[in-house]
């Protein structure tokens, strides 16, 4: 045999050995085909299988079950069981073998459950889909491909997960209310059942843990899998990459927050009711039935490199996301706890008055220092969305929502801004006096320069404190909030409007048509808004430069602008662009005429004109002028 032959079995080999490892079967399966990957039983398993169905006790376990939405058909279930129940004598007959799928439908949520560890593998959600930019098509599932799911469960150190469990009751009920039982053994002996309850009209989903390996345990519930990032990642440097997933948990009267930028570990313990994490639109929250003394663990892990838990590369990679569990003791034989799994939809998550609606606007980092922004951001920024959407019922129109928002914000900072405005004027028009002053004392005498121009904010009647700065930074916190608002609000995806019929949803950025090739800073959408707002924020600029020496700033902002704006959601540039539209229009014809200016001046005229005759002017000749 030469060397060739025996390279050639040796590929072959390689090659077969390959294509039945859990590698392929993981990319073929969870990758390619987008479904549940296969468990293939040991010939021990085959054996005990084959000998079983000699024998004639053989359960039928091996079909995919599916219950239909509204229960109008009749669900496979084990054989020879009429109301869908399993005897508790024949569940060890029963034990699965093989991974089976039963899919449940409401009229929000396709919800798959495997029979290995009764996870929740697949939760879509019927009234969203991905974008038309993002790699995905079809309903938004909110479990990543590959990952491991939700619902996980361990009894004191016992992990289920990988435990095959038994079909027991399988129940569509009248339509609304769906149930769906699983058994399995601990190894102990003792049986174990997981209890999942559907219903319409609502992205709560029941999950009881109950039976004799229950009693006086630690039992821990988890949501291992994480949370889709369901937004396509776009070929812009600015707002396509922001939002990072966030972890929560709460203790009924307050709710903390998690961003974790590398790998981590946070353990509190005391008296939870619940523990989440969130996507930018979506949420998924582990929720106890009442507050009980617990231990939350949430688990940051490197969602780039692994789906399946804590990543093992480096942790300089920031696209984290989150595991959350929840151990609690159980006093009685079983613990009922529930999901919330949906949209961050303010309404939706109010209903259920345990603050969900607190994971929206969470101010983290450095940014809760800054004037203790943690506690007045978030309700402002929860009044801005209230306001969004009851407009909206209004209207029935996002754009002109967004309009009246845009018109009302400056309406509420029409004084500020007014003082603001003023202000600039009257420190453009002084810049003359104060470049005489300047040059007259120059470097030499800074002292005398300052105590000068002074006496000159006195005499006009200017604060010193840079004037026209504190207005302005009385009213940043709305227009900020707004800002947040409008990128945040799941309302405004796959929304259109007719005041920007070109623009298809308002939650994603505008492309008017994309280039072939990417620019430098500013991606491949060609976009018409930030334009538009670039001239205005040009005329901005030029209406209120006070010092010639800035003058290349006039130039400069606007470029910053379009470049900036290019890749943010449509809304927020719509918003941003009325507002220029509607800060132009005030500076240029609602601030009041300088009527009094004149007036003013001339009564401090002689002692500028003084200053004047220092720098080599005549003051008779200044006197036969007067």
């Amino acid at each position: 045999m030469n060397k060739n032959t025996v390279i050639a079995f040796l590929l072959i080999a390689l090659s077969v050995i390959f294509f039945n490892s859990s590698l392929w079967n993981n990319f073929w399966y969870g990758k390619v085909l987008k479904k549940p990957v296969p468990t293939y039983q040991s010939s021990r398993q085959r054996t005990a299988q084959a000998a079983s169905s000699e024998g004639g006790d053989a359960k039928d376990t091996t079909t995919i079950k599916i219950i239909p939405p509204g229960g109008k058909t009749a669900t496979a279930s084990p054989a020879n069981n009429a109301d869908s129940t399993i005897a508790e004598t024949d569940t060890a007959a029963a034990v699965q073998l093989v991974e089976d799928t039963l899919t449940v439908e409401t009229n929000r949520l396709i919800v798959a459950v495997s029979t290995r560890g009764g996870r929740i593998i697949s939760l879509k959600m019927k009234d969203y889909e991905y974008a038309s930019s993002a790699r995905k098509k079809g309903f938004v599932d909110l479990l990543p491909t590959g990952s491991v799911g939700g619902a996980q469960l361990s009894i004191n150190n016992e992990s289920f997960d990988s435990v095959f469990f038994a079909v027991v009751k399988v129940d569509t009920g009248n339509g609304a209310v769906q149930t769906v039982v699983l058994e399995a053994k601990s190894l102990s002996g003792k049986s174990v059942q997981k209890e999942f309850l559907f219903a319409d009209d609502t992205y709560k989903i029941g999950y009881t843990v109950r039976g004799d390996a229950v009693v006086n345990q630690k039992v821990t519930v988890g949501w291992v899998g994480g949370i889709e990032d369901s937004e396509a990642s776009q070929d812009v440097p600015f707002g396509g990459t922001i939002d990072k997933r966030r972890a929560h948990y709460s203790d009924g009267r307050s709710v903390n927050h998690f961003e974790m930028s590398k790998r981590g570990k946070e353990e509190p313990s005391g008296s939870y009711r619940w523990v989440g994490v969130s996507s930018k639109y979506f949420f998924v929250a582990l929720v106890a039935d009442s507050l009980r003394d617990a231990d939350i663990v949430i688990e940051g892990w490197n969602a780039a490199k692994s789906s399946q838990g804590a990543s093992k590369g480096k942790d300089k990679n920031i696209d984290i996301d989150y595991s959350v569990y929840y151990k609690a003791d159980a006093t009685a034989s079983e613990i009922r706890d529930w999901i919330y799994a949906g949209p961050g939809k303010v309404g939706e998550l109010s209903r259920h008055g345990l603050k969900f609606e607190k994971t929206l606007f969470p101010v983290l980092s450095w940014a809760r220092y800054i004037f203790w922004s943690d506690l007045w951001f978030p309700p402002i920024a929860e009044i801005i969305l209230k306001l969004l959407i009851y407009f909206h019922k209004l209207l029935k129109d996002y754009g002109l929502s967004i309009f009246l928002l845009t018109l009302l914000s400056k309406i509420v900072t029409y004084p500020l801004t007014q003082s603001s405005n003023r202000s600039m004027m009257r420190m453009r028009d002084l810049q003359p006096k104060i470049a005489a002053l300047r040059q007259k004392y120059g470097k030499g005498n800074q002292q005398k320069f300052s105590e000068e121009m002074m006496a000159l904010y006195k005499a006009e009647g200017i604060n010193p404190l840079n004037p026209g700065c504190l207005p302005m930074f009385l009213q940043m916190p709305i227009f900020i909030a707004l800002f947040v608002v409008l990128r945040k609000a799941v309302e405004l995806r796959a929304a259109t409007t007719y005041l920007i019929p070109w623009v298809k949803d308002l939650s994603q950025p505008e492309a008017l048509f994309t280039l072939p090739f990417s620019i430098p800073l500013y991606g491949t959408n060609v976009a018409l808004m930030p334009i538009i707002m670039a001239a205005l924020t040009f005329f901005q600029q030029k209406q209120a430069l006070q010092d010639p020496n800035q003058k290349a700033m006039i130039y400069m902002m606007p470029i910053i602008m379009l470049v900036m704006f290019n890749g943010f959601p449509a809304g927020v540039v719509f918003y941003w662009t009325l507002s220029s539209a509607l800060g132009l229009v005030q500076q240029k014809w609602l601030l009041p005429k300088p009527v009094a200016a004149p007036a003013v001046a001339e009564h401090h005229k002689a002692p500028v004109k003084k200053i004047g005759q220092h720098h080599g002017g005549s003051g008779k000749k200044s006197s036969k002028r007067r």
